[in-house]
């Protein structure tokens, strides 16, 4: 009897190890995903050891607001990776912020570029204010966003549309 418990037991470390084992491949997965969605997001082209460690720090706090050792992905990074849109909330960061306005005017480029022409980037930031303020619970500085929807407008008009 304590021959077979002994087979028991063994069989049992065995498949929890292989359990844990496809555990954390499908979690190192959802990481990678992460990782390469806030890596385009926020423009840097090259490897994460290559920032500087004040940034390195900033993308491990936003790594962690989509993603968890101990869980894997959570809503917002399904979401992130889904919609390449970034989830801001109250402890969002300037970058944050700016990337989630670009990607934003990026996709409704003529839009903007309509309300460039007109006069009425107005609109643009009663728009962006509309939307971001609830989010971050703090209203945006009108400067911030025209220049920072500019720089997509611009980029859109100097490439062609």
């Amino acid at each position: 009897m304590l021959k077979d418990m002994r087979t028991y037991n063994q069989v049992f470390n065995q498949s929890k190890k292989e359990v844990l084992d496809q555990r954390k491949a499908v979690f190192d997965k959802q990481k990678i995903a992460v990782v390469n969605v806030l890596k385009e997001n926020y423009g840097i082209d090259g490897k994460i050891d290559d920032l500087s460690k004040k940034e390195k720090e900033k993308m491990l706090q936003r790594l962690l607001e989509y993603w968890s050792p101990k869980t894997g992905i959570n809503e917002k990074g399904v979401k992130l990776i889904q919609e390449s849109i970034i989830v801001l909330n109250e402890n969002s960061t300037a970058d944050d912020i700016r990337a989630y306005i670009r990607k934003r005017a990026y996709r409704n480029a003529q839009q903007m570029i309509e309300c460039f022409r007109a006069g009425r980037q107005d609109v643009i930031v009663e728009s962006f204010n509309e939307e971001i303020q609830p989010l971050v619970g703090k209203p945006l500085k009108q400067k911030f966003i025209i220049n920072t929807v500019w720089d997509v407008v611009s980029r859109r008009i100097k490439n062609g549309i």
